[in-house]
């Protein structure tokens, strides 16, 4: 408890949590590896006698920007040298290394740079069962598709012109722009590699396009973008633009969904969230966006209704009916309302009646509809990026 206590509140690396991680209860030790956890304390998991503890600390360095540090990693690999979860952290780290090329050649799926052992993955699946043929096949492809060797270019020329798909897409992929052999593959009879040699033709895989999608974003300097993540009372929050638009749950049965649906309100630029029902006892899940956005607790849809025409609002019920419009096809008011009902009852009759503009999310699956807060988030900000909302002159 402690452990998840301190990496819920944590803004930044915890050092009492390097502490927890070398807890004699691997529980702990386990709670402990969290992206708060000191990089150190999680390099030395790796190598943890508990098999679930070293998993753990896989897990969180899978997510981390950088590899762990090299001792660390060979540590554990003494330990375990068979584990998937730590040769796909040495792959990241030395593709080339011998244990990299002998887990690919069994199959396992690990990035690999050695051009030997991509020659071995073409030649092995010559003689291969057809299907486990092919996926080698795909992996000796796309591992030359990331290797920086010399000898990488003239193998992805060759496989151009390879009967499998997946081998010509890692080709389109991976060839230079100015490639004589790019033109042939933008006129591919599989869409997905005529799509990746267009782009390839376009400059969007050159060395300086792909480096640029690892800087920071702008967005990354906002306070919520910084552990423990969210808006918090304190923080200094600045005055952003706001559309005069608004979104309604009615009679909302999570917690959950309110806090997810007031999140994507805020991210939206909303003015305000509308609550038909009791109000939630918890919106953890909503990050702060409730000290950015009104909550405004109304008791049923009657007066939800009075509310919405006494601000001048247009209701857009999202709801699926025999007259619903697809919502990325829909003519939006000027001052939306999107309104949206329980999870297992949808919208009140007298809601669907009154509404201005009825919109449903066209669903192709087995399931009949999305969950709540799923279909607000996507109304809500396909409406917002494709709308000239009018300013509500608030903040």
């Amino acid at each position: 408890m402690a452990a998840r206590l301190l990496s819920a509140l944590a803004e930044g690396e915890e050092p009492a949590l390097a502490r927890l991680a070398a807890h004699p209860d691997p529980k702990v030790r386990r709670a402990a590896l969290t992206p708060a956890c000191p990089p150190a304390a999680a390099a030395r998991a790796l190598a943890d006698a508990d098999a679930g503890v070293s998993a753990q600390a896989a897990a969180l360095w899978a997510r981390a920007p950088a590899p762990p540090p090299a001792d660390a990693l060979a540590a554990a690999l003494a330990a375990r040298p068979s584990s998937p979860a730590l040769v796909r952290l040495l792959a990241a780290a030395r593709p080339e290394d011998a244990l990299v090329g002998a887990s690919a050649l069994r199959g396992e799926e690990v990035d690999v740079s050695s051009l030997e052992v991509v020659d071995a993955l073409l030649r092995g699946a010559a003689g291969a069962e057809r299907a486990a043929g092919a996926e080698r096949v795909a992996a000796a492809a796309w591992a030359l598709a990331r290797s920086a060797e010399p000898g990488a270019l003239p193998r992805l020329a060759a496989l151009a012109a390879h009967p499998l798909a997946a081998a010509r897409a890692a080709a389109a992929r991976a060839l230079p722009a100015g490639h004589p052999a790019l033109a042939a593959l933008a006129a591919d009879a599989d869409a997905g590699v005529a799509w990746l040699a267009r782009r390839a033709l376009d400059g969007a895989f050159a060395p300086a396009a792909l480096a640029a999608r690892v800087g920071p974003h702008a967005r990354l300097a906002s306070a919520s973008a910084r552990p423990p993540y969210g808006l918090r009372p304190y923080d200094d929050l600045p005055r952003v633009p706001r559309v005069r638009a608004a979104l309604a749950l009615c009679h909302a049965r999570f917690d959950a969904n309110v806090g997810v649906a007031l999140r994507s309100a805020e991210a939206a630029g909303l003015e305000a969230l509308f609550l038909v029902g009791e109000r939630a006892s918890s919106l953890s899940s909503a990050r702060g966006a409730e000290l950015a956005v009104p909550l405004r607790v109304v008791p049923d849809a009657a007066a939800l209704l009075l509310a919405a025409r006494a601000a001048g609002y247009q209701l857009v019920a999202v709801q699926q009916t025999p007259r619903s419009e697809p919502y990325h096809l829909a003519s939006y008011p000027p001052r939306p309302l999107f309104v949206l009902g329980a999870e297992d009852a949808g919208l009140p009759d007298a809601l669907r009646a009154a509404a201005d503009l009825v919109v449903e999310i066209p669903l192709y699956g087995l399931i009949d509809s999305l969950n709540v807060s799923a279909a607000a988030t996507c109304v809500v900000m396909h409406w917002r990026a494709h709308a000239a909302p009018e300013p509500s002159g608030e903040a």
